[in-house]
């Protein structure tokens, strides 16, 4: 299953978004997240994929415009950070 599709699955099971408006270029303020709501489906993106957002709402609000966008932000932070050379 790729990013997409589980943060996809994410934001119709918990927060009640229709699927069928879950498409890749779907902009965030087109499915009603707002920087408030963010802040609840950042806390529930950092439990469900194992990573750690730092950025703030309005930071990620601002980088962050489709769903595509924050699927693809979501798996550069799931991605293993490249070792050093030795």
């Amino acid at each position: 299953m790729t990013t997409l599709e589980r943060l996809r699955d994410l934001l119709a099971k918990e927060f009640s978004i229709e699927p069928a408006r879950l498409v890749p270029d779907a902009r965030l303020e087109d499915l009603d997240i707002d920087s408030l709501r963010m802040i609840e489906i950042a806390f529930s993106v950092e439990d469900a994929f194992g990573v750690k957002i730092d950025e703030e709402p309005a930071q990620l609000m601002a980088r962050i415009r489709t769903l595509g966008d924050f699927a693809g932000f979501v798996e550069g932070l799931a991605a293993p950070s490249p070792q050093p050379a030795r």
